[in-house]
């Protein structure tokens, strides 16, 4: 049974593991030359809980905007980690023409998740999307307002509801990144309300 609330060696813990495994995942990026290896198709950005600092497991995500929009040039280029021995597994969607889901009409793309294995033993999942349309991109800009507006009783509340959820067998598939975009935006701006509104006193009410 979860905790029934989050008590203050918890949050130490959540906190102290959230920066390990941000430093972890840049290790990786650097060791994988990931910018470089991406840029092969397009313009890479990294961007998920490894860039707004709200890390509960090992996960990457990254967008690249295609200047080249040929499937055989997406693969070529995800050749050094296809063929890297510690990838233990892929799993790629095409979702551009008749493949296209509802959600992404208008907004093609081709979907690699791949799972890499440190030295150490680690498992990593790496998300990437290669995107074929020219439309803008927000979730970048959406990390940047959480990591300017987040205090830190919001950031222990995401980190704790995504480590819960993190033991699920649908997470990330159904939450993930929804976790940050919905509390986080919650919180900021009732954070930011509180900050503006000076305090008022409740007022009482009589009985009817």
């Amino acid at each position: 049974m979860e905790r029934a609330h989050l008590d203050a060696l918890a949050a130490v813990e959540l906190l102290r593991r959230q920066e390990a495994l941000q430093a972890e995942a840049q290790r990786l990026i650097v060791h994988l030359d990931l910018f470089r290896v991406l840029a092969h198709a397009g313009k890479p950005e990294q961007i998920g809980s490894s860039v707004s600092g709200l890390m509960v497991w090992r996960d990457l995500d990254f967008n690249v905007f295609c200047s080249q929009r040929r499937l055989h040039r997406v693969f070529e280029t995800m050749q050094a980690l296809l063929t890297n021995p510690q990838v233990t597994r892929l799993h790629y969607t095409n979702e551009s023409g008749g493949h296209t889901p509802a959600e992404l009409q208008g907004d093609e793309r081709y979907y690699f998740v791949t799972s890499y294995e440190t030295e150490a033993g680690q498992q990593w999942k790496i998300d990437i999307s290669f995107w074929l349309s020219e439309k803008p991109r927000r979730q970048l800009g959406h990390l940047e307002y959480l990591s300017e507006r987040l205090t830190e009783e919001p950031r222990l509340a995401i980190l704790w509801i995504k480590d819960i959820w993190h033991r699920l067998p649908s997470y990330p598939y159904q939450v993930g990144g929804k976790v940050d975009q919905c509390v986080g935006g919650a919180l900021a701006a009732r954070a930011s309300s509180a900050r503006r509104l000076p305090h008022t006193p409740p007022r009482s009410v009589g009985r009817s």
